[in-house]
């Protein structure tokens, strides 16, 4: 008789309990998405099932809660991430501190969509051109490495990382489609290969482009570990909440 598989068990939201909202910002007029999170925590569960939670601070100011679009909210708790559905109902204040209130739209789960969530950071990272054939082209085959010179690293500096890929800033010009090799230390020093999935300029004179890429993991481990990492990081900002609730 075959086993019956185990059901993973919900975690009950409580006061006191830190969580992280996650939001899409428009950015100006070129229709990029900036992925904001913003710490807050759990004032107080009402009766009717509603929440009431710590109004999150951006750019030192109360952030406005959209109205009309759900908001993702995550938990961590034992070494996971668990994530959930709100809508905004209503400001309260009590004293000098503003809340909102808000009503979930799901169940607490597990969070079975990991690479979509991102960390914002500042990490240097390194990053190898792969060989190209005597077309110029580059397809992430490494057949024609003996007959290539190696390129010299490029040094860069992320903006942002999930365990599906990163963004990051560099000087160097990159061709969407392109295979790179990423090298970055989170505790444990992770070599990859990714795919370039967007390349935009920044106007920065220090870095002047951006590029976002998507990780090509070959290893669950290596996965496992860079989620590992961005959850023990968003505990650690989590911590701070109390003094400062602007994650980014």
């Amino acid at each position: 008789m075959a086993r019956r598989k185990q059901k993973q068990p919900s975690i009950a939201i409580q006061p006191d309990m830190k969580i992280l909202l996650e939001l899409k910002q428009a950015n100006g007029t070129d229709g990029d998405v900036t992925h904001l999170s913003l710490g807050s925590y759990v004032e107080e569960v009402m009766p009717d099932g509603c929440l009431l939670i710590k109004m999150p601070v951006h750019k030192g100011s109360y952030y406005s809660l959209p109205q009309y679009k759900p908001v993702l909210i995550h938990l961590f708790a034992q070494s996971r991430m668990y994530s959930f559905t709100v809508r905004f109902v209503d400001r309260v204040k009590r004293g000098n501190l503003l809340y909102a209130m808000v009503r979930q739209l799901s169940d607490v789960k597990p969070n079975q969509r990991r690479d979509c969530f991102r960390l914002q950071c500042t990490l240097p990272i390194t990053i190898e051109r792969q060989p190209t054939d005597d077309n110029g082209e580059n397809d992430g085959s490494t057949a024609n490495a003996a007959n290539t010179e190696k390129r010299p690293p490029i040094h860069g500096k992320m903006i942002n990382l999930s365990d599906g890929g990163t963004a990051f800033i560099t000087n160097e010009t990159f061709e969407t489609g392109e295979i790179i090799t990423l090298t970055f230390d989170i505790g444990t020093i992770e070599t990859l290969d990714a795919k370039v999935l967007n390349f935009d300029k920044t106007g920065d004179k220090e870095y002047r482009h951006k590029v976002s890429v998507k990780f090509n993991h070959q290893c669950k481990h290596q996965k496992d570990r860079i989620y590992k990492y961005l959850v023990s990081q968003q505990l650690e900002i989590l911590r701070k909440v109390g003094t400062d609730s602007e994650l980014l």
